[in-house]
């Protein structure tokens, strides 16, 4: 029913529009019809006249208007391509940490038990008085096969050597981890730098000679004292001697269930100090089960009294419980509490990541050899001599060497076979105890690796506590007595165990027996280890704040796991645990600078600040939220203002374009009753600043740079901001001198693009780098490339490539060497760094200085932070997105600007190399050799693929290399010559078209290509860089899955390589003099036109080579332009033919006007005394006394023409309508004057405090002054910036031909000069040499192998090693990422986490029914829950 009438009503409406249509149509062309119009709608009367009717008519239509409003098209906001991230990832984040967990229980379940499980078959061969153990008769020798009945087995001592060594070598593997690791680290560790003389007096005297004394009594505190490494070298030596004492003479004489479970008692020495612990903290609640658990253990004594009881021979009862207890000493920081004074301080000082380095280089050997002395005379085998053990260490590991005798019982004699099987190199892996300690080894690695992501990802209630701590030793215990039941029932149930080797199994497997002490000694260790159940520490927290030692011990993997971990990790010093949890610690400065933005890009910007208006609410309701931190945005506006013609400064339309986007979208966000926001508008020094405070609390804070008066460009920028956060603001907010340096720790600078879109999750993601370690100056996340378009599609692969190879191996091997300016989080404290902002400040003085400066601003900053000691990493789990060049010019200068810079900033490095290894630990001679090969590669990249070009042209095509050579060298010779005579427009149009033509080609060179691996085979150099390469992008894309679909952008990218490496690179070179921005470029002033031209006449090139160019010059340009006429930018001449256009608008409107007047004048029709007229202010007065007799006049005409009458009476309704409508010309006149005036800096009334404008005057005055025009200094640099594109070019041309050369010559004469490729040779021929019959049953084989020549196969084999290089760091990485998502991503609903959060919160205040807690100044009464 609702929409008939709807329709009902639309109908009307039609049938109203196209009668006022034919109205109009009819009075503009003469025609007054005698007819009467159809009423409208169902009745006459509405066009009657009389104002009844009038104005029944005027709420008809208003009524039909807003019925018709109500079927309007609503616009929708569409979500931004964070959003649609941020959708996808939430839900898939959650799958993966559930998936996650899963496989993390499971594989750490599985390794510890596997791990004990190959310990101890290891231990079961060792026993000297185990009674022999059922043989499977099938597998008897045939020698042997009179052996029919039940036959036992033993080992023999030559065997047992084997797996003696192999429990040492279970010992040993982390142990060498240890000291490789600790080796490594005190070799590559940076020298501290010495203080100057007078940096120490400016120091005493500004903060005295007691804060001095009082650091320095600090520092001596920190320090290892010689009684410390005694004391850490004795729990260590007596850990090492206990463990080999447990597994050398222990164990071996106990069957394997009760040694699993006997391990559950190593918690002697730990239970001890914990009780010390929580007397001192007063914990009565866990204290006493803590001394019923220890004193329980104390049961392992009597464990070998009554065993020992049972073998009287025996002499080795105290073997268990002193082991146990020895064993104990080594896990003891991870139960000492501040009541034991010196471990707690020497536990504080360990934590300490270098002092453990220190520790272990001495401590680890000194285990070694302990372990290796009890290893050589405590195992009590029958040789003649220890030294046996070596001797026989080939062959028993060689060989199988067992005895067999046939189970007769009753029989005085039993004969008994020696049975040695030899094995092959293959066998000896997989047949004999070499599988034992491999399986043993890495499994004990894995469950570490697992253990520590488990306490890192923050998962470890279930997936670390649960199956260390519960399932660990009954799965075990359980497994083994299933598995000896079977072996006892059928000795040839388990055929994959050699027929000799098993578990040592107790005579009857299911008899209770003394097992229920295990069962008292798993519940006592439950009990004492129930810290692991209640983690504290924070996301991605260091290892050597969750662990006491740095790994493991490699034959008690569950017990070193439990006993190792850390119960108060959160407390690294008092103050950090009086401060933890203080909202407000972390402030983040967001700070954007924007340029020639337009306004869309400018909305995303304001999406994602207007979010963080929301988030930031958000987390002010819920005090102490980790993630919690200070927001506020502070934009910077290069080049904000414009002069006008009477001289007065405004701001252009650029910041105009910003206001009403804030506003408008503001309003569309909030709605308009939320978004009630006054602007505040202030003049500084620099120009001006506008501010607007968010609903949510946080604020929009807009700099306005005038160019007259601060310098502009965004290096500039990020000083300007640096200082004022760092300096200004620090210095001005009443802190004292320990708070101010506490406060750049924790204050951060966010660097955004004006265009940039970011969620708040993607800065808690790089604030968890910040917070885990204080050394990290600059963290970047991943950015995604957003727009449309082939540029758009091949900018998305190589941004995935590049963050997920690249900067990933980076972030692995050592820093990151660029954190980009888009989205990238600094932390104060590292810029306010000696020798980085102040030589961030510096001016270009040298012509390298202007490209290396000022075209890569983001990438010097990184570089002088580098250079400094501090860390920049990377984070694949925080995603922002920024708008990427849509068009080839924009790309080609965009690259043009970055590639230049980024060269220079890895030189600087490289040539600087000593003094960045010496002062940054995080970077190796290593990593600058890696530096430098990449650094190479992009070098010789453009010669490297112009041969690629040459094979594949000659394999694709079926021409010879010499004409491949040539058709390439034309095409790329043809662009170098461009370069050097064609203006850059001109270079980039031919680069275009030459983009296009290699893509085609492209086509067909890699079906050369894959004709070429078919003809040489898969083994071929070829083939193998093919494989690497495609393979590695393959399994990077799987290994990402929310970024899979940027492998679907591959081909584009594969098919330009020839432009983007060969072209791209050739063009940054030859243009490395021009310095302007390329992007965003603004519409030049008449006074910039003007000077471009006369710096054209000036250096318009004189004589025979001046002639000779000009002409080459407007031929080359006439022709291009023909070419790529589609790509000229006509911008300019548009907007004057649009102004001209107007302009005649405005004319024919006017004289419209007077038309219509005169028109209704002759017509005699009221109302058109409100028509504006321009009228001269004496006539005024005239026509108001005849105002009444024109309306007489009008009402006599009216009556004379009757039959016009309808036409006429809805004319002048429909001309009222659009007269009260209309606004006079004098309001808008007025409305435009008044904007105007808004926008004159000089009338905004707000005014900055004193302080404020100081600073801003002194820090202009220092370093942000803009320069006096100098012509002589502007020449000097431009010939300057010349000479560099000439020397650069030169060299560039010049070492690309040598090895182009080099490597033409190398292949053309393969035959004579290469090298034979030792796989992937080819079968030619078989034969026999029948003229020799004593060889004539041999088989003569002919193999062919490919040729390659020295230079290819280096750089082949260089090319395969870095991408395996970088696949692995990838790897490595990936789990780092996997890491920080898991520990970040919530399962539970928001509902149900703050459900959570609520009841944690008011837990610990629960107290007895009716009882009272001191809360500030009042008591409150709290009830029993």
């Amino acid at each position: 029913h609702a929409l008939a009438n709807y329709i009902q009503k639309l109908n009307i409406f039609k049938i109203y529009l196209v009668q006022k249509n034919s109205v109009w149509n009819a009075f503009v062309m003469g025609i007054h019809s005698n007819e009467k119009v159809p009423p409208l709608g169902s009745t006459e009367a509405l066009h009657e006249d009389g104002p009844a009717n009038a104005e029944k008519a005027r709420i008809w239509k208003t009524d039909l208007e807003r019925h018709f409003e109500e079927v309007r098209i609503v616009e929708t906001e569409n979500l931004s391509e964070s959003e649609l991230h941020n959708s996808s990832t939430e839900t898939s984040y959650k799958i993966v940490k559930l998936v996650t967990m899963v496989v993390v229980f499971l594989v750490l379940l599985s390794a510890t038990v596997v791990s004990k499980g190959a310990t101890f078959l290891m231990v079961s061969q060792l026993s000297k008085t185990r009674s022999p153990m059922p043989y499977c008769t099938s597998s008897i020798p045939y020698a042997y096969a009179n052996l029919t009945g039940p036959v036992d087995a033993r080992n023999s001592e030559q065997e047992k050597v084997a797996w003696l060594w192999g429990l040492f070598f279970s010992f040993l593997a982390p142990e060498l981890l240890i000291l490789l690791q600790s080796l490594w680290n005190v070799l590559t560790r940076a020298k501290k730098k010495k203080e100057s003389e007078g940096d120490n007096k400016k120091k005493k005297e500004s903060e005295g000679d007691k804060k001095t004394g009082n650091a320095e009594e600090i520092k001596e505190e920190n320090n290892l004292l010689r009684v410390d490494f005694f004391f850490i070298s004795l729990s260590e030596v007596a850990h090492a001697a206990g463990t080999a004492i447990l597994f050398f003479i222990a164990f071996p004489e106990m069957d394997s269930i009760s040694g699993i479970m006997a391990t559950t008692a190593l918690c002697w020495f730990p239970g001890c100090l914990l009780i010390l612990k929580q007397i001192k903290a007063k914990n009565w609640k866990r204290a006493p089960l803590t001394v019923i658990s220890t004193l329980l253990l104390l049961t392992t004594i009597a464990w070998p009294l009554v065993w020992g009881h049972a073998n009287k021979a025996d002499n080795k009862i105290w073997a268990l419980p002193v082991g146990l207890f020895l064993t104990s000493l080594g896990w003891w920081e991870g139960f000492v509490g501040e009541g034991t004074d010196y471990l707690f301080q020497l536990k504080m000082k360990l934590m300490d990541h270098e002092k453990n380095s220190d520790i272990n280089l001495g401590v680890a050997p000194l285990k070694i050899c302990v372990f290796l002395v009890i290893f050589m005379f405590g195992g009590y085998l029958h040789l003649n001599s220890p030294y046996e053990l070596f001797t026989l260490f080939l062959d028993s590991f060689s060989t199988l060497d067992y005895f067999v005798s046939p189970a007769l019982p009753g029989t005085s004699e039993t004969p008994i076979y020696h049975i040695t099987t030899f094995l092959e190199n293959g066998e000896i892996l997989w047949k004999g105890p070499t599988m034992v300690i491999i399986v043993q080894i890495v499994s004990t690695w894995v469950a570490y690796i697992f253990g520590k992501f488990a306490c890192k990802g923050k998962i470890q209630k279930l997936c670390y506590a649960l199956p260390l701590s519960v399932l660990a030793t009954p799965v075990s215990v359980l497994s083994l007595l299933l598995l000896c039941h079977n072996r006892k029932s059928d000795a040839c149930f388990y055929t994959s165990f050699p027929p000799h080797v098993f578990f040592l199994c107790p005579e009857e497997v299911w008899k209770f027996d003394w097992k229920w002490l295990g069962i008292i000694w798993i519940v006592s260790q439950i009990l004492i280890t129930l810290h692991i159940w209640f983690p504290k520490n924070k996301k991605l927290e260091k290892t050597d704040h969750i662990f006491g030692a740095d790994l493991y011990s490699g034959l008690l993997i569950d017990q070193s796991l439990m006993l190792n971990r850390r119960s108060d990790e959160e407390k690294n010093t008092k103050m950090e645990s009086q401060e933890e949890d203080k909202p407000g610690k972390i402030r983040i400065k967001g700070c954007a600078t924007l340029w020639h933005e337009t306004s869309e890009e400018m909305t995303v910007m304001l999406q994602s600040t207007f979010r963080m208006d929301d988030w930031t609410k958000k987390m002010k309701e819920t005090p102490g939220h980790r993630d919690y931190f200070d927001w506020e945005l502070h934009v910077f506006f290069d080049d904000a203002m414009a002069t006008k013609s009477n001289g007065k400064v405004i701001v252009n339309d650029f910041v105009e374009t910003l206001r009403k986007t804030i506003e408008d979208y503001g309003e569309k966000y909030y709605g308009p009753t939320k978004w009630s926001v006054d602007l505040e508008k202030f003049k500084t020094p620099y120009g001006g600043r506008m501010v607007w405070q968010l609903p949510g609390g946080t604020s929009i804070n807009v700099h306005l740079k005038n160019k007259k008066k601060i310098r502009h460009k965004k290096r500039w920028s990020q000083i300007m901001y640096i200082y004022y956060f760092l300096v200004y603001m620090l210095k001005n907010d009443g802190l004292t001198e320990e708070e101010i340096e506490d406060r750049k720790k924790n204050t951060f600078l966010l660097a955004l693009d004006g265009d940039v879109d970011f969620q708040p999750d993607a800065i808690t993601k790089v604030v968890d780098l910040m917070k885990v370690n204080p050394k990290v100056g600059a963290a970047c996340g991943r950015i995604h490339p957003t727009g449309t378009g082939p540029m758009q599609w091949y900018q998305k692969f190589e941004y995935a490539i590049g963050h997920w190879l690249q900067k990933a191996t980076e972030h692995m091997l050592g820093c990151v060497l660029c954190s980009p300016g888009c989205f990238s989080l600094f932390r104060a404290e590292a810029l306010m760094s000696h020798n980085v902002m102040h030589t961030y400040t510096t001016m270009a003085s040298e012509p390298k200085h202007l490209v290396q400066y000022d075209q890569g601003e983001d990438r010097w900053l990184c570089t002088l932070m580098l250079k400094q000691g501090w860390r920049v990493e990377y984070c694949a789990a925080s995603d922002s997105f920024t708008q990427c060049p849509e068009g080839f010019k924009e790309f080609f200068n965009q690259r043009r600007r970055w590639m230049p810079s980024t060269m220079l900033n890895i030189v600087d490095l490289i040539s600087d190399s000593k003094t960045v290894i010496k002062n940054n630990p995080d970077i190796s001679k290593g990593y600058m050799f890696y530096q430098s090969f990449m650094m190479f590669g992009t070098v010789f990249g453009p010669g490297s693929i112009f041969l690629m070009l040459i094979g594949a042209f000659s394999t694709a095509f079926g021409i010879s290399n010499d004409t491949a050579l040539i058709i390439n060298a034309v095409l790329a010779g043809g662009f170098v010559v461009a370069c050097c005579v064609l203006k850059g427009p001109e270079q980039v149009r031919l680069a275009e078209l030459l983009t296009v033509v290699y893509a085609i080609i492209m086509i067909a060179v890699y079906i050369g290509i894959i004709l070429q691996i078919i003809q040489d085979g898969p083994e071929s150099l070829t083939a193998l860089s093919f494989f690497v390469t495609f393979g590695s992008f393959l399994f990077a894309a799987i290994i990402h899955p929310m970024e899979f679909s940027c492998l679907f952008c591959m081909p584009i990218y594969m098919a330009t390589i020839p432009s983007m490496y060969m072209l791209l690179m050739i063009y940054a070179i030859f243009n490395i003099n021009d310095v302007s921005w390329g992007t965003r470029e603004g519409p030049k002033s008449a006074e910039d036109k003007a000077k471009e031209e006369e710096e054209k006449k000036r250096k318009k090139p004189e004589g025979i080579f001046g002639f000779v160019q000009s002409q080459l010059d407007s031929t080359l340009n006439s022709s291009l332009s023909c070419i790529c006429c589609g790509n000229e930018d006509r911008t300019e001449e548009k907007i004057e033919k649009i102004e001209k256009s107007l302009v005649f608008t405005e004319k024919s409107l006017t004289m419209l006007e007077k038309s219509l007047n005169q028109i209704k004048g002759h017509m005699n029709i009221d109302g058109a005394e409100y028509i504006p007229e321009e009228k001269d202010e004496k006539n005024v007065d005239e026509n108001r006394e005849s105002k009444a007799d024109n309306q007489t006049d009008q009402l006599d005409l009216a009556k004379t023409r009757e039959p016009k009458k309808s036409v006429v009476g809805l004319f002048k309704s429909r001309a009222k309508e659009i007269l009260v409508e209309n606004v006079k010309v004098g309001f808008w006149k007025e409305e435009k004057e008044r904007r105007e005036n808004e926008k004159v800096i000089e009338n905004w009334k707000g005014e900055l405090n004193k302080k404020e404008e100081v600073f801003w005057k002194e820090l202009i005055e220092k370093f942000l002054f803009v320069e006096k025009f100098d012509e002589k200094k502007r020449d000097k640099e431009v010939q300057g910036l010349l000479e560099l594109k000439n020397n650069t070019a030169g060299g560039f041309v010049l070492v690309n031909v040598m090895w182009i050369s080099a490597f033409y010559m190398l292949q053309a004469h393969t035959y004579e000069l290469g090298i034979k490729w030792p796989i992937g040779e080819k079968l030619l021929s078989i034969s026999f040499d029948t003229n020799d019959p004593l060889n004539s049953d041999q088989i003569i084989l002919d193999y062919m192998y490919l040729k390659v020549d020295v230079l290819g196969m280096l750089f082949a084999i260089g090319f395969i090693g870095l991408m395996s290089l970088q696949f692995v760091t990838m790897i490595l990485h990936r789990l780092l990422t996997l890491e920080h998502i898991v520990s970040s991503t919530p399962l539970l609903t928001p509902m149900a986490q703050g459900l959570k959060q609520d009841l944690a919160k008011h837990s610990s205040k629960i107290k007895m029914n009716g009882t009272k807690f001191v809360n500030g100044d009042k008591s409150v009464s709290i009830s029993k829950v």
